[in-house]
């Protein structure tokens, strides 16, 4: 018995599967997830087919070179989830491969990442320390003069072959427990079996695997081939069409938006392309909301949409420190339950959303990938392109991060203006950020001289870090001198005066142009500063009565992802307060119904606002969302309730979850397969030929002769 139990492959199996489910449920303590659920078992069956292989193939080598990899197992393994967890700790969001390319331009803000860790975050890199004192002291000493057991070569084939026969039959029942609906919850967003395919919602993945097999499903997917196009294919004899066209009969003459479908079936009846087919019939019998009160109210005007980089709901709630802000979010129309929701890159594919209103993919950075070489026909550019504006981009930085030279121009952009462009002053130490003020003087005439204009600015100036001096982390940071506000969110608040000090100045430009009345400005924050940490942010909710305090990992919320979203017109008679819980996904098609553009409502995955069938609910990367009864938590299947609140039953939650992930998975689809550039042209081409009729001349009387 002593001899099987210090038999290196068993010995080695049994102390790396406790070291590694070790650290798979201390990630999952540090996620807060459940750890009753089938979950940890199937994490525990993982842990001990990893050790298992490991063993069984470096006990070939010599007993020092075989502790020696065990020790660098236990080092690799730990240094990647300490990575991987600071990172959603970060980002809201483990890394993935696929866009590993853009984490390597980010480097620069390890220390920002470093700083964001909790003192419990480390103790990933403790754990490791005793396994790696037990391999240097412990294991050494109980083979130290240990004369191996020698075995006949039948002997050891056996051996082998039952050992790789349990490696096998174990990873079939790991397999199992992945294939069969039983082991996973009712509700669960997305399928295990899905996630084992391709790993696209990442934190589901490590929720239900584990981050070890979270890293092996995504390199298996990438190696494979596997898409989201390939699992939506195995989705689609379960999709039904939720939402459903209304009884046009019932509806309003006035408040009618009826579309002529006549070209969009002779392209459906003209395609053999079985994806393009499936995302046809999925717009196509998407509902189209209908006109409402608040229908073209700013018809005809100009159009500003104005990305916040870092700014949360800290920019509205303190008239004193941030004025013109303040003004505009409560002059104009407020959105009062906003989310920017964090993703893999957030500022990029959060400007993508908000210019084409539809979902990004979450293990990518949407517009590097892919809008830089397709078009896209429904992109607010295009849109206000077609009704006679025109329309520029303009960013106070370099292409260092995000092409939009390239991706604006293919969103329809007329032109788009980066920081060289703009006759700008810059520097590439990234602490140094340029001035959003000089931004809109140097963009002025580039674009307000026109009759009617959409024009898009991507401010930079609040960007982090914090923790270092900066221009303008400094320039106004002793306005808070007398407050007990950490370094870090002073220089936050004197970057964010800059910014109000820049939208003071884009007032007044308008103003003296004579335009400000006829023009509308729609603001958004990209994401929460980043740099900041809960403590920091806190302090400043807590102190102007926000009602509310986040927390980056919370089960229970997703306050961290509030941000203000707002659309100011000085020519507004009152205030408008839209209390509906919304995201950024809504704010493009709510704009088009109130400037009454020629669009297509079905082709938008975030809704109008102003509708009736606009849903109170805010939608997140991993399929999380928020409603005025509570918080769906994705990655643990969990739903908590507000005080009082009407609870969901199982099916309604199930319903939801289907909802969320369609209308993703389709999203996905339609940006990787250049659909809406396909439907475009499409539509062009068999758009129906109006032929007027000839003028018959009328006979001339007699009295006209």
């Amino acid at each position: 018995m002593k001899k099987f139990l210090t038999n290196r492959v068993f010995l080695n199996t049994v102390v790396l599967t406790i070291y590694t489910f070790i650290m798979e449920m201390y990630v999952r303590f540090l996620m807060s997830s459940t750890f009753n659920d089938f979950a940890v078992v199937r994490i525990l069956l993982s842990s001990f087919i990893i050790s298992l292989l490991w063993s069984f193939i470096w006990h070939f080598t010599h007993k020092v070179v075989h502790r020696i990899f065990n020790i660098i197992y236990v080092i690799a393994v730990s240094i990647y989830m300490f990575v991987e967890f600071n990172l959603y700790n970060y980002i809201g969001f483990f890394m993935g491969t696929a866009n590993a390319e853009q984490g390597t331009k980010v480097t620069s803000y390890i220390m920002d990442v470093l700083h964001a860790s909790k003192f419990l975050y480390w103790i990933l890199l403790v754990i490791p320390i005793i396994f790696i004192v037990y391999y240097v002291v412990v294991d050494r000493k109980i083979y130290k003069n240990r004369i191996p057991r020698k075995f006949t070569m039948p002997q050891r084939i056996y051996i082998e072959a039952v050992t790789l026969i349990a490696i096998v039959a174990l990873s079939g029942l790991y397999y199992y427990t992945i294939k069969d609906d039983k082991f996973q919850n009712e509700i669960q967003t997305e399928k295990n079996y899905y996630l084992w395919l391709f790993p696209e919602n990442s934190n589901l993945t490590a929720n239900n695997f584990g981050v070890l097999m979270y890293l092996f499903c995504d390199i298996k997917s990438q190696i494979q081939g596997i898409d989201s196009d390939y699992i939506l294919k195995l989705q689609m004899a379960d999709i039904t069409q939720e939402e459903k066209k209304e009884d046009i009969e019932k509806i309003p003459v006035d408040k009618r938006r009826v579309i002529d479908d006549t070209a969009w079936k002779t392209l459906q009846d003209n395609t053999s392309d079985e994806n393009f087919r499936s995302l046809n019939t999925y717009f196509m019998n998407r509902n189209i909301t209908q006109k409402n009160d608040m229908t073209g109210i700013f018809k005809g005007k100009n159009l500003i949409i104005i990305l916040m980089e870092s700014v949360d709901e800290i920019a509205i709630l303190n008239k004193e420190d941030f004025p013109t802000l303040y003004k505009m979010y409560h002059e104009g129309i407020s959105f009062r339950n906003n989310f920017s929701p964090r993703n893999n890159c957030s500022t990029g594919n959060n400007e993508f959303t908000v210019l084409t209103s539809l979902f990004t993919i979450n293990n990518t950075c949407t517009a590097n990938a892919y809008a830089v070489k397709f078009k896209f026909s429904e992109a607010s550019y295009n849109i206000f392109k077609k009704a006679g504006y025109a329309t520029n981009g303009f960013h106070d930085y370099t292409q260092q991060y995000y092409y939009r030279n390239r991706i604006h121009p293919n969103l329809g952009a007329d032109h788009f203006y980066g920081v060289q462009e703009l006759g700008m002053s810059w520097n590439e130490i990234y602490e140094e950020w340029p001035s959003d003020k000089v931004m809109f003087q140097q963009a002025k005439d580039k674009y307000m001289n026109n009759d009617k204009f959409f024009t898009y600015f991507a401010a930079v100036t609040t960007h982090q870090t914090y923790n270092v001096p900066s221009e303008w982390g400094d320039a106004y940071s002793s306005r808070w001198a007398n407050t007990n506000y950490s370094t870090n969110l002073k220089r936050y608040l004197s970057k964010m005066t800059e910014l109000d000090n820049a939208l003071a100045e884009l007032l007044s430009e308008l103003e003296k142009e004579g335009k400000l009345d006829d023009t509308v400005i729609a603001m958004f924050g990209d994401h929460y500063p980043y740099g900041l940490t809960d403590s920091n942010i806190n302090q400043y909710l807590e102190a102007n009565n926000a009602g509310y305090t986040v927390n980056h990992n919370s089960t229970t919320d997703k306050n961290v992802d509030r941000t203000p979203m707002l659309i100011y017109n000085s020519a507004l008679e009152a205030p408008i307060e839209v209390t509906d819980y919304t995201t950024i996904i809504d704010l493009l098609p709510t704009l088009l119904n109130l400037f009454d553009m020629d669009y297509d409502p079905r082709l938008y995955l975030g809704t109008d606002v102003f509708s009736e069938t606009h849903v109170s609910r805010a939608y997140f990367a991993d399929g999380s969302w928020q409603d005025d009864r509570g918080f769906y938590y994705a990655p643990g299947n969990k739903m908590t309730y507000l005080s009082g609140a009407t609870q969901y039953s199982d099916a309604e939650l199930k319903s939801i979850n289907f909802e969320i992930n369609t209308r993703q998975r389709m999203s996905g689809s339609a940006i990787r397969s250049n659909y809406f550039n396909y439907l475009g042209e499409g539509l062009e081409k068999y758009k129906p030929v109006v032929v007027e009729e000839p003028k018959v001349e009328e006979e001339k009387t007699e009295s006209e002769e």
